[in-house]
């Protein structure tokens, strides 16, 4: 019989990720099956620092149908980064035909009712394509990591909550026996879908995420392997919004996630130059143009921010993505596919986004009292001019 959900990780060696992996695998071997059961898909991708086969097949086949549920195992030989790791998973294992795939990230632990709260929660609202866990920092267990994500309409995504204190009662260590104690103090978020609730959550974070296997094929598969890593959880959930779904967040459902924000800045090139790239291939050619002169205010401003922080050669190879045929032709067959899902229009997808970055990490009084003011108005401005 397949199994109802299949989670999907990939494993990447790293300085002490071992530790890591056995707490993870230690939490997951406390987790309680869904109805119809569940299965784990590992695929191990290579690192400057080698691979994780050993560890693999020494620490977790043995336990694979015995305190876990069945693995699966794929050992690859290149490093395709989070979209295409994913994808590569993805098809070795969607013949098992499960009606969720949940993909965890490696740097993470769960809550025993991780799988079951949120597939509950996908019950309760069928229209809920994709859904996001509850997030929180494996290293301040009471602090936020992401409770669903925003959308700046130039771009710009970030966490919501990001460093916020939930109030817990006998919350779960670090290290040691794992699994979460009841919860009170601030409301629950009810897990909505975004378009239920109220509109600022746009999409999922891949780090915690549940995507119903039915869906793919109709929004052009799960990640776009191009990507490699960030912004393709916003690509997965834009298409899937246009094509008529709704995307959700179940606060029952708990992950603990290792969130280091030094470490992303260090991908800067791969955020920048995947911003574009979805906004190219997602939004109509008219509301770019719309957009396009507060777009160009902020290539500057983002070109300056990467000449002080000494990234500015990695802005300038973004740019030359999008200076080779390749990058166009590219953009056109994304650009058709979405033409073809699109059940909704922009203005209807600019409900669900933000015109301001609250993000903690960046706050700087310039965003704060210039650049959220301004591009505040001038998002209020576009929503109303936008009707296409």
């Amino acid at each position: 019989m397949a199994p109802r959900v299949i989670v999907q990780i990939i494993t990447y060696r790293t300085e002490g990720i071992e530790k890591e992996l056995d707490e993870l695998f230690e939490s997951l071997a406390r987790v309680k099956a869904p109805e119809g059961g569940w299965l784990l898909a590992i695929i191990d991708q290579p690192s400057p620092l080698g691979n994780l086969r050993d560890y693999l097949e020494k620490n977790v086949k043995p336990r694979s149908g015995v305190d876990l549920p069945e693995v699966v195992f794929v050992f690859s030989d290149e490093n395709a980064g989070f979209a295409g790791g994913h994808t590569k998973l993805y098809d070795a294992i969607r013949d098992r035909n499960p009606e969720f795939f949940y993909l965890l990230n490696q740097d993470a632990y769960v809550d025993p009712d991780v799988l079951t709260t949120i597939v509950q929660h996908a019950e309760r609202y069928p229209n809920a394509a994709i859904i996001q866990s509850r997030i929180m920092r494996a290293q301040n267990p009471d602090h936020y990591n992401s409770a669903g994500n925003a959308m700046h309409f130039l771009g710009f995504g970030y966490s919501l909550k990001n460093g916020e204190t939930r109030i817990i009662v006998n919350p779960p260590p670090f290290m040691g026996e794992l699994g979460g104690g009841g919860e009170t103090g601030l409301p629950s978020e009810a897990g909505k879908p975004a378009k239920e609730g109220g509109g600022r959550m746009f999409y999922a974070s891949g780090a915690g995420v549940l995507i119903r296997s039915s869906i793919l094929d109709g929004i052009g598969g799960m990640f776009e392997p191009l990507y490699f890593m960030y912004h393709d959880d916003v690509d997965i959930c834009w298409r899937a919004q246009l094509a008529g779904f709704d995307i959700g967040f179940a606060d029952e459902s708990v992950v603990y996630h290792r969130y280091e924000f030094s470490r992303s800045m260090k991908k800067f090139f791969w955020m920048e130059r995947n911003r574009h790239l979805t906004n190219l291939c997602n939004y109509r050619v008219r509301t770019l143009l719309v957009i396009a002169p507060a777009m160009l205010v902020m290539e500057f401003g983002t070109l300056l921010f990467a000449f002080r922080s000494g990234w500015w050669k990695e802005k300038l190879r973004s740019w030359a993505f999008f200076m080779q045929p390749s990058t166009w032709r590219y953009i056109r067959t994304r650009r058709a596919l979405i033409r073809a899902l699109r059940t909704r229009t922009d203005r209807e997808m600019m409900e669900h986004m933000v015109g301001i970055i609250t993000a903690q990490e960046v706050e700087h009084p310039i965003v704060t009292h210039i650049v959220n003011p301004v591009f505040s108005v001038y998002f209020g401005i576009v929503k109303r001019i936008i009707f296409w």
